[in-house]
Protein backbone atom coordinates (compact mmCIF):
# COMPACT_ATOMS: atom_id res chain seq x y z
CA UNK A 1 0.00 0.00 0.00
CA UNK A 2 2.81 2.58 0.96
CA UNK A 3 4.72 1.52 -2.74
CA UNK A 4 1.17 2.31 -4.35
CA UNK A 5 1.06 5.68 -2.62
CA UNK A 6 4.51 6.94 -3.17
CA UNK A 7 4.06 6.20 -6.65
CA UNK A 8 0.86 7.96 -7.18
CA UNK A 9 2.44 10.66 -5.59
CA UNK A 10 5.39 10.45 -7.91
CA UNK A 11 3.41 10.65 -10.69
CA UNK A 12 1.30 13.69 -9.71
CA UNK A 13 4.24 15.35 -8.81
CA UNK A 14 6.14 14.55 -12.09
CA UNK A 15 2.54 15.21 -14.60
CA UNK A 16 1.53 18.45 -12.69
CA UNK A 17 4.80 20.02 -13.15
CA UNK A 18 4.55 18.84 -16.65
CA UNK A 19 0.93 20.99 -16.85
CA UNK A 20 2.78 23.99 -15.73
CA UNK A 21 3.87 24.92 -18.73
CA UNK A 22 1.52 25.77 -22.29
CA UNK A 23 2.16 26.63 -25.63
CA UNK A 24 -0.34 28.77 -26.41
CA UNK A 25 -1.78 29.42 -29.94
CA UNK A 26 -2.27 33.12 -30.34
CA UNK A 27 -5.77 33.89 -32.33
CA UNK A 28 -5.58 37.41 -34.01
CA UNK A 29 -2.07 37.90 -34.55
CA UNK A 30 -0.61 37.56 -38.38
CA UNK A 31 1.58 33.42 -38.74
CA UNK A 32 4.15 35.50 -41.14
CA UNK A 33 5.89 38.79 -41.28
CA UNK A 34 4.86 40.35 -37.62
CA UNK A 35 8.00 40.06 -35.64
CA UNK A 36 7.62 41.56 -31.63
CA UNK A 37 10.34 43.09 -29.90
CA UNK A 38 8.48 44.15 -26.27
CA UNK A 39 6.07 42.46 -24.24
CA UNK A 40 4.15 43.75 -21.39
CA UNK A 41 1.48 41.67 -19.12
CA UNK A 42 0.00 44.02 -16.53
CA UNK A 43 -1.60 41.09 -15.20
CA UNK A 44 -1.97 37.49 -15.74
CA UNK A 45 -4.75 38.27 -18.48
CA UNK A 46 -4.35 41.44 -20.02
CA UNK A 47 -0.69 42.06 -21.84
CA UNK A 48 0.44 44.14 -24.64
CA UNK A 49 2.69 43.46 -27.57
CA UNK A 50 4.67 45.96 -29.85
CA UNK A 51 5.64 45.01 -33.01
CA UNK A 52 6.53 45.72 -36.92
CA UNK A 53 4.72 43.89 -39.73
CA UNK A 54 6.72 44.31 -43.00
CA UNK A 55 4.49 43.78 -46.30
CA UNK A 56 6.93 42.76 -49.28
CA UNK A 57 6.05 43.43 -53.15
CA UNK A 58 5.27 41.00 -54.94
CA UNK A 59 7.89 39.88 -57.89
CA UNK A 60 6.82 39.04 -61.30
CA UNK A 61 8.23 35.41 -62.35
CA UNK A 62 11.19 37.24 -64.48
CA UNK A 63 11.78 39.62 -61.80
CA UNK A 64 12.20 36.19 -59.14
CA UNK A 65 14.66 35.19 -61.92
CA UNK A 66 17.14 37.34 -60.79
CA UNK A 67 19.01 36.89 -57.47
CA UNK A 68 19.77 40.60 -57.07
CA UNK A 69 16.02 41.92 -57.18
CA UNK A 70 15.16 42.68 -53.81
CA UNK A 71 11.14 43.29 -52.97
CA UNK A 72 10.41 45.78 -51.28
CA UNK A 73 9.33 46.25 -48.18
CA UNK A 74 6.95 48.67 -46.31
CA UNK A 75 6.70 48.70 -42.10
CA UNK A 76 3.92 49.04 -39.69
CA UNK A 77 4.37 49.60 -36.23
CA UNK A 78 1.71 47.66 -34.64
CA UNK A 79 0.50 47.40 -30.65
CA UNK A 80 -1.61 44.05 -30.05
CA UNK A 81 -3.80 43.75 -26.84
CA UNK A 82 -4.95 40.50 -25.10
CA UNK A 83 -7.30 40.47 -22.20
CA UNK A 84 -7.43 36.33 -22.08
CA UNK A 85 -4.06 35.42 -20.98
CA UNK A 86 -2.22 35.63 -24.44
CA UNK A 87 -5.17 33.14 -26.64
CA UNK A 88 -6.75 36.07 -28.44
CA UNK A 89 -5.06 39.35 -29.11
CA UNK A 90 -6.69 42.55 -30.65
CA UNK A 91 -4.86 45.10 -33.04
CA UNK A 92 -5.59 48.13 -31.09
CA UNK A 93 -2.34 50.55 -32.42
CA UNK A 94 -0.68 50.39 -35.62
CA UNK A 95 2.06 53.24 -37.15
CA UNK A 96 2.80 52.97 -41.12
CA UNK A 97 6.43 53.53 -41.83
CA UNK A 98 7.57 52.95 -38.55
CA UNK A 99 9.05 50.09 -36.15
CA UNK A 100 9.02 49.09 -32.69
CA UNK A 101 12.30 48.35 -31.08
CA UNK A 102 12.65 46.93 -27.37
CA UNK A 103 14.31 50.10 -25.66
CA UNK A 104 11.31 50.65 -23.40
CA UNK A 105 10.59 51.52 -19.57
CA UNK A 106 7.43 51.56 -17.50
CA UNK A 107 6.09 53.99 -15.32
CA UNK A 108 2.68 53.26 -13.82
CA UNK A 109 0.32 53.28 -16.62
CA UNK A 110 2.91 54.96 -19.20
CA UNK A 111 4.78 52.29 -21.66
CA UNK A 112 7.77 54.33 -22.49
CA UNK A 113 9.38 52.98 -26.38
CA UNK A 114 11.38 53.28 -29.21
CA UNK A 115 10.14 53.91 -32.23
CA UNK A 116 11.99 54.03 -35.29
CA UNK A 117 11.42 55.76 -38.75
CA UNK A 118 12.03 52.70 -41.65
CA UNK A 119 12.19 55.17 -44.49
CA UNK A 120 14.53 57.41 -42.69
CA UNK A 121 18.03 56.13 -41.30
CA UNK A 122 19.00 57.49 -37.69
CA UNK A 123 15.69 58.70 -37.13
CA UNK A 124 14.10 57.99 -33.50
CA UNK A 125 11.28 58.89 -31.93
CA UNK A 126 9.88 58.22 -27.98
CA UNK A 127 6.58 56.92 -28.10
CA UNK A 128 4.06 57.22 -24.82
CA UNK A 129 1.42 54.60 -25.15
CA UNK A 130 -1.27 54.90 -22.06
CA UNK A 131 -2.24 51.73 -20.93
CA UNK A 132 -5.42 52.89 -19.00
CA UNK A 133 -6.82 54.95 -22.43
CA UNK A 134 -4.85 52.58 -25.07
CA UNK A 135 -3.66 56.12 -26.63
CA UNK A 136 -0.17 56.94 -27.89
CA UNK A 137 1.42 60.16 -27.64
CA UNK A 138 4.92 60.60 -29.77
CA UNK A 139 7.68 63.15 -28.72
CA UNK A 140 8.16 65.64 -31.50
CA UNK A 141 11.90 65.17 -31.81
CA UNK A 142 14.40 63.07 -33.41
CA UNK A 143 17.01 61.06 -31.89
CA UNK A 144 19.96 60.12 -33.83
CA UNK A 145 21.26 57.16 -31.95
CA UNK A 146 18.23 56.68 -29.21
CA UNK A 147 19.24 54.27 -26.12
CA UNK A 148 18.01 53.54 -22.82
CA UNK A 149 15.02 55.06 -21.17
CA UNK A 150 13.98 55.89 -18.13
CA UNK A 151 11.15 58.28 -16.08
CA UNK A 152 10.02 59.35 -12.69
CA UNK A 153 7.41 61.62 -11.61
CA UNK A 154 8.82 64.49 -12.89
CA UNK A 155 10.19 63.70 -16.26
CA UNK A 156 11.27 61.11 -18.71
CA UNK A 157 15.33 60.52 -19.49
CA UNK A 158 16.55 58.54 -23.14
CA UNK A 159 20.33 58.07 -23.19
CA UNK A 160 21.31 59.27 -26.83
CA UNK A 161 24.68 59.50 -28.77
CA UNK A 162 24.72 62.26 -31.52
CA UNK A 163 27.75 63.79 -33.10
CA UNK A 164 29.99 61.13 -31.41
CA UNK A 165 28.74 62.62 -27.69
CA UNK A 166 26.60 60.93 -25.31
CA UNK A 167 23.73 62.68 -23.82
CA UNK A 168 21.19 62.37 -21.50
CA UNK A 169 17.89 64.09 -22.52
CA UNK A 170 14.90 65.27 -20.10
CA UNK A 171 12.13 65.37 -20.89
CA UNK A 172 8.95 66.91 -19.44
CA UNK A 173 5.86 64.61 -19.05
CA UNK A 174 3.57 66.47 -21.64
CA UNK A 175 6.42 66.30 -24.34
CA UNK A 176 6.61 70.20 -24.93
CA UNK A 177 10.42 70.86 -23.48
CA UNK A 178 13.42 68.53 -23.91
CA UNK A 179 16.73 69.33 -22.50
CA UNK A 180 20.07 67.74 -22.62
CA UNK A 181 23.35 67.43 -20.75
CA UNK A 182 26.47 65.58 -22.47
CA UNK A 183 28.14 62.72 -19.99
CA UNK A 184 30.92 60.39 -20.36
CA UNK A 185 29.35 57.54 -19.66
CA UNK A 186 28.18 54.78 -22.27
CA UNK A 187 25.21 52.50 -21.16
CA UNK A 188 24.98 48.86 -21.86
CA UNK A 189 21.87 47.65 -20.82
CA UNK A 190 18.31 48.60 -19.79
CA UNK A 191 17.98 51.28 -16.54
CA UNK A 192 16.44 50.18 -13.54
CA UNK A 193 14.60 52.41 -10.69
CA UNK A 194 16.23 51.14 -7.11
CA UNK A 195 15.29 53.45 -4.01
CA UNK A 196 14.50 56.57 -6.33
CA UNK A 197 18.24 55.94 -7.87
CA UNK A 198 18.80 54.83 -11.20
CA UNK A 199 21.17 52.11 -12.16
CA UNK A 200 22.51 51.15 -15.27
CA UNK A 201 25.24 49.09 -16.83
CA UNK A 202 27.75 50.76 -18.88
CA UNK A 203 30.38 49.24 -21.54
CA UNK A 204 33.25 49.69 -19.19
CA UNK A 205 31.82 47.08 -16.97
CA UNK A 206 30.72 48.75 -13.85
CA UNK A 207 27.58 49.89 -11.92
CA UNK A 208 26.35 53.25 -12.85
CA UNK A 209 24.53 55.12 -10.31
CA UNK A 210 23.09 57.78 -12.66
CA UNK A 211 21.24 60.37 -10.15
CA UNK A 212 24.77 60.71 -7.94
CA UNK A 213 27.51 59.89 -10.39
CA UNK A 214 28.63 56.89 -9.11
CA UNK A 215 30.43 54.23 -10.07
CA UNK A 216 31.10 50.68 -9.09
CA UNK A 217 33.70 47.90 -10.26
CA UNK A 218 32.07 44.56 -11.39
CA UNK A 219 34.08 41.07 -10.29
CA UNK A 220 32.71 40.32 -13.38
CA UNK A 221 31.87 40.95 -17.21
CA UNK A 222 28.17 42.27 -16.47
CA UNK A 223 25.50 41.87 -19.31
CA UNK A 224 21.98 42.30 -17.34
CA UNK A 225 20.80 43.73 -13.89
CA UNK A 226 17.65 43.52 -11.72
CA UNK A 227 16.11 44.17 -8.49
CA UNK A 228 17.00 41.61 -6.07
CA UNK A 229 15.26 42.93 -2.87
CA UNK A 230 15.07 45.85 -0.93
CA UNK A 231 18.82 46.29 -0.57
CA UNK A 232 20.13 44.59 -3.49
CA UNK A 233 20.74 44.50 -6.81
CA UNK A 234 21.46 41.32 -8.72
CA UNK A 235 24.27 41.47 -11.86
CA UNK A 236 24.46 39.10 -14.15
CA UNK A 237 27.39 38.17 -16.24
CA UNK A 238 30.41 36.35 -17.45
CA UNK A 239 33.29 35.28 -14.78
CA UNK A 240 36.22 37.51 -16.13
CA UNK A 241 38.78 34.11 -16.36
CA UNK A 242 36.51 32.03 -18.33
CA UNK A 243 33.72 32.41 -20.86
CA UNK A 244 31.59 29.30 -20.29
CA UNK A 245 30.78 30.25 -17.06
CA UNK A 246 28.31 32.75 -16.01
CA UNK A 247 27.78 33.96 -12.54
CA UNK A 248 25.38 36.26 -10.58
CA UNK A 249 26.20 39.13 -8.16
CA UNK A 250 25.01 40.78 -5.79
CA UNK A 251 25.39 44.21 -4.98
CA UNK A 252 24.45 46.19 -1.54
CA UNK A 253 23.54 49.72 -2.19
CA UNK A 254 24.29 50.52 1.40
CA UNK A 255 27.33 49.02 1.66
CA UNK A 256 28.00 49.62 -2.38
CA UNK A 257 30.15 45.97 -2.16
CA UNK A 258 29.50 42.97 -4.38
CA UNK A 259 29.58 39.50 -3.91
CA UNK A 260 29.30 36.41 -6.06
CA UNK A 261 26.23 34.76 -4.47
CA UNK A 262 25.71 31.78 -7.77
CA UNK A 263 27.71 30.46 -10.51
CA UNK A 264 26.86 28.13 -13.74
CA UNK A 265 29.23 26.14 -15.65
CA UNK A 266 28.31 25.26 -19.58
CA UNK A 267 26.96 28.49 -20.08
CA UNK A 268 28.03 30.92 -22.07
CA UNK A 269 25.19 33.57 -22.30
CA UNK A 270 22.57 35.25 -20.07
CA UNK A 271 19.84 38.19 -20.84
CA UNK A 272 16.49 39.59 -19.93
CA UNK A 273 16.68 39.63 -16.31
CA UNK A 274 13.46 39.67 -14.75
CA UNK A 275 11.91 40.63 -11.14
CA UNK A 276 8.73 41.27 -9.10
CA UNK A 277 7.98 40.18 -5.42
CA UNK A 278 7.02 36.51 -6.21
CA UNK A 279 10.21 35.69 -8.80
CA UNK A 280 13.35 36.58 -10.50
CA UNK A 281 13.90 35.16 -13.92
CA UNK A 282 16.65 35.15 -16.31
CA UNK A 283 17.70 33.28 -19.88
CA UNK A 284 20.96 31.59 -19.36
CA UNK A 285 22.16 29.28 -22.85
CA UNK A 286 24.80 28.43 -24.96
CA UNK A 287 25.49 29.29 -29.27
CA UNK A 288 24.63 25.88 -31.09
CA UNK A 289 25.11 26.52 -34.77
CA UNK A 290 23.48 29.57 -36.25
CA UNK A 291 20.79 29.48 -33.22
CA UNK A 292 20.99 30.36 -29.42
CA UNK A 293 19.80 27.76 -26.80
CA UNK A 294 18.42 29.03 -24.08
CA UNK A 295 16.78 27.53 -20.40
CA UNK A 296 15.00 29.34 -18.51
CA UNK A 297 16.70 30.45 -14.72
CA UNK A 298 14.42 31.62 -12.21
CA UNK A 299 14.39 31.98 -8.28
CA UNK A 300 11.48 31.86 -6.23
CA UNK A 301 12.83 33.40 -2.59
CA UNK A 302 14.59 36.84 -3.58
CA UNK A 303 17.90 34.60 -4.91
CA UNK A 304 18.84 32.36 -1.87
CA UNK A 305 18.52 29.12 -4.37
CA UNK A 306 17.79 28.99 -8.70
CA UNK A 307 16.27 26.63 -10.58
CA UNK A 308 16.83 25.68 -14.38
CA UNK A 309 14.09 24.58 -16.21
CA UNK A 310 13.78 23.41 -20.04
CA UNK A 311 12.17 24.96 -22.68
CA UNK A 312 9.62 23.85 -25.22
CA UNK A 313 10.61 26.24 -28.12
CA UNK A 314 14.38 27.27 -27.04
CA UNK A 315 15.73 29.26 -29.83
CA UNK A 316 12.99 31.88 -29.92
CA UNK A 317 13.31 33.65 -25.98
CA UNK A 318 11.53 37.63 -27.20
CA UNK A 319 10.25 39.12 -25.85
CA UNK A 320 9.13 37.81 -22.56
CA UNK A 321 7.10 39.29 -19.36
CA UNK A 322 6.59 38.30 -15.97
CA UNK A 323 3.87 38.79 -14.05
CA UNK A 324 3.59 37.29 -10.35
CA UNK A 325 4.97 33.60 -11.10
CA UNK A 326 4.24 33.59 -14.08
CA UNK A 327 6.30 33.78 -17.27
CA UNK A 328 5.04 34.68 -20.98
CA UNK A 329 7.52 34.35 -23.76
CA UNK A 330 6.55 34.94 -27.00
CA UNK A 331 8.03 32.00 -28.75
CA UNK A 332 7.30 33.22 -32.73
CA UNK A 333 4.60 32.07 -35.58
CA UNK A 334 1.83 33.25 -33.49
CA UNK A 335 2.93 30.90 -30.72
CA UNK A 336 3.49 31.94 -26.86
CA UNK A 337 5.11 30.12 -23.72
CA UNK A 338 3.00 30.28 -20.47
CA UNK A 339 5.24 28.76 -17.50
CA UNK A 340 3.80 29.02 -14.11
CA UNK A 341 6.82 28.98 -11.82
CA UNK A 342 6.92 26.39 -8.94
Amino acid sequence: MRKFVLLISFFMLFFGCNKKADMIKCNGIPDVNQAFSYMYFKTENEGYLFGTYTEYEELSEKELENPNNIPKSTDEANIYKTTDGGKNWVKINSIRDYSYYNNSFINGNAILIKIIDSKEILKCNLVNFDISTNKISRLNYNFERMGEIWSNDTKTFVNSKNNGINYIYSITPNFKKVDSTAIKEVFKDKVINFRNDFYVLTWDNHLYNIVKQQRSKLPIIPKSIVKQDENNILIAGNILTDENEISLVSYDVNTQQSKTIKKFKNYSIIEDLQSNDKAIIGFIGNIKGVFTEYDLLYSLDKGKTWQIKKLDEPNYVRPNSLINNIVYIYSGAARMQKIVLI
